[in-house]
């Protein structure tokens, strides 16, 4: 199956887009009930191609839409295959919440350029 590179825009909601850079994915706005289910489809299509990185760290909402989001593109990991996620802060904390921070198959880090865990979750 061959993955568009082009920009994807959810057409319920245009605040969501996913832009492929190299094995990067980055996601930018807001990730709700009305476009989780096309950016998932497109992360998990991504995945199965062989994304190693889901950059969320310019992504301005993630609530129990993007968590759906990205489970869902978990499970269409490949066996032995890891998703490396950066967050936004935001998402991290919803991703803590959640408990998805030891999930298998996912290594999930603080932002980018050295940004680092709160010092309460350390």
């Amino acid at each position: 199956m061959d993955v568009v590179a082009e920009p994807f825009r959810a057409e319920s909601a245009e605040s969501c887009v996913a832009q492929r850079d190299g094995p990067v994915l980055r996601v930018t706005g807001d990730i709700d009930q009305g476009n989780w289910i096309d950016l998932a489809d497109r992360v998990a299509a991504e995945v199965r191609t062989g994304l190693v990185h889901l950059d969320l760290t310019q992504v301005s909402f993630f609530g129990a839409a993007g968590i759906r989001a990205l489970m869902y593109a978990r499970d269409d990991l490949p066996p032995g295959r890891t998703l490396h996620v950066s967050c936004a802060p935001m998402v991290l904390h919803a991703m803590r919440i959640c408990g998805l921070l030891t999930l298998t198959g996912l290594v999930v880090t603080p932002g980018a350029d050295g940004q680092q865990w709160p010092a309460a979750w350390a």
